[in-house]
């Protein structure tokens, strides 16, 4: 991916991060819930154009740590 497409996208992740803050406080089916949700459509849309996928901004799925984690001492309250 050339430095535009980086420099770009970031940019879009911001202005998607943005739309999503909006949808928070909009009413919904409204006209502004509405207009945001195309916006972000659209932002899905340009990722998928640049990097083949439109799942580009959304949330990764919560993982296990694994053995990462330390060791903790549980105590047990009874």
């Amino acid at each position: 991916m050339r430095a535009e497409e980086v420099a770009f996208l970031e940019e879009a992740r911001s202005w998607r991060q943005q739309c999503v803050l909006v949808l928070t406080r909009a009413k919904p089916q409204g006209p502004l819930d509405n207009a945001t949700s195309k916006v972000i459509k659209a932002i899905d849309d340009v990722a998928e154009a640049v990097t083949g996928d439109r799942r580009t901004f959304y949330q990764r799925d919560a993982t296990t740590p694994g053995t990462a984690l330390p060791p903790v001492k549980w105590r047990t309250v009874e």
